[in-house]
C-alpha cells in the first residue's frame, strides 16, 4: 500500500502545541455571562473562537439549543435529509470538546426581556445573560395554506400571500420539517414503521 493510502485511513488524532511563552503567560479571566442562542455553524463557530483564543479565558459560556450539542454521531444515513454546509462533522465536534467548556440548556428559547437582560427557555426557565448573541440559523417552518381554489388554475400572482402568515392548526403526523439530526431521526423512524406493504404481506425495504 503506498503512503498516500496509509495516510488516507490512519486514524484522527487531535494534536495539541504549547510553548515556554504561552505556559508562563497568564491568561485574561473574561467572567461576563455570553449567552449563544442556536447551534447553527455560526454559533459553533463563535464558541469556537471564544473558547481557543490564547490570551483570554471565557469561564460563562453558555448555548441554548433545542437538542443539545450538535455531532451525536447518530449516523449517516441521517444526515442525508439535511442540507449541510459542511462547515462541521462529527470529527470536527469530538476534536473541539465543546461541553467542556460550555454549559448546555437544552430548550427552545421562547422570549427576551432586555431589561432584565434575560431570557426564557421553554416557557419556565430563566438565563441571565450579559451579552446575547443569536444564532439560530435557517429554520424550516410549517407552510401555511392560502385557501386558494385549485379548481380555478389560479397563478402565484393571483394566491395572496404573506410573510407574517403562520400556520397554527395540528401538523399532520407524517409532515416532518427536518431543522437538525433527531428532526431526521424521527422522519427515519415514521418512515420504517409506516413503510408501503409488498404484494406478499413483508414491508418494502427503505434504502438510504
Amino acid at each position: 500500500m503506498s503512503l498516500s493510502l496509509c495516510l488516507l485511513f490512519q486514524l484522527g488524532y487531535a494534536l495539541n502545541h504549547t510553548n515556554r511563552k504561552l505556559t508562563l503567560e497568564p491568561k485574561i479571566t473574561v467572567n461576563a455571562k455570553i449567552v449563544v442562542v442556536g447551534a447553527s455553524s455560526v454559533g459553533i463557530s463563535f464558541l469556537e473562537t471564544l473558547v481557543f483564543c490564547s490570551h483570554l479565558k471565557f469561564s460563562n459560556l453558555t448555548l441554548i439549543s433545542t437538542h443539545g450539542l450538535p455531532g451525536k454521531n447518530l449516523g449517516t444515513e441521517k444526515r442525508k435529509f439535511l442540507a449541510s454546509d459542511h462547515c462541521f462533522n462529527d470529527k470536527d465536534y469530538a476534536l473541539m470538546s465543546l461541553c467542556s467548556w460550555v454549559n448546555v440548556v437544552v430548550g427552545r428559547m421562547t422570549a427576551i426581556d432586555r431589561a432584565a437582560k434575560h431570557v426564557v427557555v421553554s416557557k419556565e426557565e430563566i438565563v441571565l445573560y450579559d451579552h446575547l448573541i443569536l444564532c439560530t440559523g435557517q429554520q424550516y417552518q410549517v407552510p401555511c395554506p392560502t385557501g386558494a381554489d385549485i379548481s380555478q388554475h389560479p397563478t402565484n400572482r393571483e394566491i395572496p400571500s404573506s410573510g407574517k402568515q403562520r400556520y397554527t392548526d395540528q401538523v399532520p403526523g407524517n409532515h416532518f420539517i427536518l431543522n437538525d439530526e433527531e428532526d431526521c431521526w424521527k422522519a427515519l423512524s415514521w418512515i420504517r414503521n409506516n413503510s408501503i406493504l409488498t404484494e406478499d404481506g413483508g414491508r418494502a425495504s427503505v434504502l438510504f
